[in-house]
């Protein structure tokens, strides 16, 4: 359910979601698409708008866990062969 992902996450489901209405590859790491045959410009403009906007979200989420992570982490504690 999405009240359980974290904001990060709940970005990149609404992100693919978009992905999918304009008919391009799910992930937001895979590139942009064009413009959907048929679509008006000023509808690819607001939602290209709206999905990079949450692909920032997602992946600045990711980062602050990423940073997160690595403070706690003691390189001192791993053992060398």
């Amino acid at each position: 359910a999405t009240q359980k992902e974290g904001a990060g996450d709940r970005a990149s489901t609404r992100a693919d979601k978009l992905r999918k209405r304009m008919g391009w590859q799910a992930g937001i790491l895979n590139g942009d698409g064009a413009k959907p045959k048929g679509m008006h410009w000023k509808t690819y403009q607001r939602l290209k708008s709206r999905h990079d906007a949450l692909v920032q979200v997602s992946l600045l989420t990711l980062a602050a866990s990423w940073v997160s992570c690595t403070s706690c982490w003691n390189p001192e504690s791993v053992s060398q062969n």
